[in-house]
Parts: C-alpha cells; structure tokens; sequence
C-alpha cells in the first residue's frame, strides 16, 4: 500500500483509490494539494487492479479495499474519507456501501456506464471475448486522447507511453479480463448506491470521453447521501486530476473536506453547483430524445 501522508496523525486521512489499471500517480497533484491543507493522503494499491499484474476478480478488489480501510480506521481518531477517479471512484463509493463511518466520498470521473463519446463500439462484446478464452489474451491498447483535452498535456502523455507501459493517466492497456470484472463492479456499485450515507462531492467533465454526465448523476439519483455537491467541468477530459482544470478540482477538493469536517461552514442553498457547460450538454441531450 503507497502511503503519501506527511502530516501529523491528528489530521484527517483521506484514501484515495487509483483508476483500473492503472497507479497512484494518477494523484500525484491532488494529493499533494490536500496535504499542504493539512490533509493526510494515502493511496493504495490492490494486486489486479493496479497496472502490472493479471486481473484478479472485482470482489477480490472490493474486499481488499474494504480490508484496507478497516486497519486503518483501527487507528484513526477521526473518521476516515475516500475518493476516487474513474473507476476508483466506483470502488470508492463500493466500499462506502459496506462501511459504517466514513465521513466522505469524492467521486471523481465517476465511471458507473461506459457511455462516454470514445468508447470503442466493439465494449458490448466483452462477454463474448470472455468466453472465447480471450481474457487475458486480448489487450486494449490506450490511445487519443488518453483522457486528456490540453494538447501539450497529451503530447507529452503520448510520447511517454510510446516508450513505457505507466504515464500519469494509466498504463499503456488493459486485460479485457481487467474490463471485464470492471463491468462486474460498475454493476454491484450500482445496485448497492442507496447503502452510501456519506457525504459524496462529484467532480465531472461534461466532455469526458468514457463516462458523460449521467454517471454522477446516477450518484445523485441513486444514493442516499447526506449531503451532495456536484460539479462539473468544462474544459476537461476524463482524467480530471491531470487535465486543465486539475488545479479547480484540487479546489473543490479541499473545499468540500473542509466542509465535512469542521473547517469552514456551509453556504445555504449550495449542494450542487450547475455550471453553463451542463446546461448545454442537457439540451442537446433533449435534442436527441
């Protein structure tokens, strides 16, 4: 398990959980962020989940989320908070539906429905591939955009997976067996959203070319959560902690953990944020319709 807490252990433990196959380097801006505002970060890592390794199944990742958590709450003094991206924000939001006390969930790209505007049109055939045998055979290659909307934050992601499998958005591919067991969770995480309590900030790109905006408002929807801040964004890609508008996410981060936990008071009449960029992605979804 990667550890970046630096502050004392009187201070608030956030876990963050990486997306599928993929690393913590994903957090590496984020994470320092919450730790100059006196936050304590960790960020672990799950063997077949984590880029490197053969896929393990989806309930082997949520039980070690789960088991992680539960050592650590072991010896925290306050209530510990989690986040996510992408589908670490789904494993997240799992793992809150089995915990009692944890504070929060920062539900970052959250990625319930492959819906996004990239998805390669063969996904749907994934249980066909599976029972071809393909699972571990069959790899899905990264590529444009890499989550990614600036174009120099691309290029540069580019040539850094043209010459190694990790860059700061992920590993070069994925195991359709990775993919698979990911849809397996995205489903259990869906049916078990009522059982999230917390407190759930969401963090969304309206352009994010995986998952649209319908996944965190399914979160919205779906869960039961005490209190709810949605933001979306408007100049981003899916990997939001990386992409233009890394420094508003670390941001709304902060602001909404200082919220949950004392720091700062609430402003009435707050609980979502519906940004112009929304708006207009809700029309020309109506147009559709």
């Amino acid at each position: 398990m990667n550890d970046l807490a630096h502050n004392d252990n009187s201070s608030p433990l956030i876990v963050l959980f990486h997306g599928l196959s993929s690393s913590p380097m994903e957090f590496n801006f984020l994470a320092s962020q919450l730790t100059a505002a006196g936050y304590r970060v960790n960020t672990p890592t799950i063997p077949g989940y984590t880029f490197g390794d053969k896929a393990s199944s989806w309930k082997f990742w949520l039980s070690e989320a789960i088991k992680h958590i539960e050592g650590l709450q072991k010896t925290e003094s306050k209530p510990i908070s989690l986040g996510g991206i992408s589908l670490g924000s789904t494993l997240a939001l799992a793992v809150a539906s089995e915990l009692n006390d944890i504070l929060g969930v920062m539900a970052l790209s959250t990625t319930l429905k492959y819906n996004g505007w990239a998805v390669p049109w063969y996904r749907h055939l994934i249980p066909l591939g599976m029972m071809l045998g393909l699972g571990d055979r069959f790899k899905y290659k990264e590529r444009d955009p890499f989550g990614i909307k600036n174009p120099q934050i691309r290029a540069y992601i580019k040539r850094v997976l043209s010459s190694q499998e990790l860059s700061a958005v992920g590993g070069s591919y994925m195991s359709l067996r990775h993919m698979h067991e990911g849809n397996k969770l995205c489903k259990h995480t869906i049916e078990n959203l009522s059982q999230v309590g917390s407190s759930i900030l969401t963090i969304h790109a309206i352009d994010d070319e995986i998952a649209n905006v319908l996944n965190p408002q399914m979160v919205g929807d779906l869960s039961s959560a005490t209190l709810l801040r949605q933001v979306f964004l408007g100049n981003s890609y899916h990997m939001i902690t990386v992409d233009n508008e890394r420094e508003t996410v670390a941001a709304e981060a902060q602001n909404f953990l200082d919220l949950i936990y004392g720091k700062i008071k609430p402003i009435p009449e707050e609980e979502k944020i519906v940004a112009p960029e929304l708006q207009r992605f809700l029309r020309n979804l109506n147009r559709i319709d």
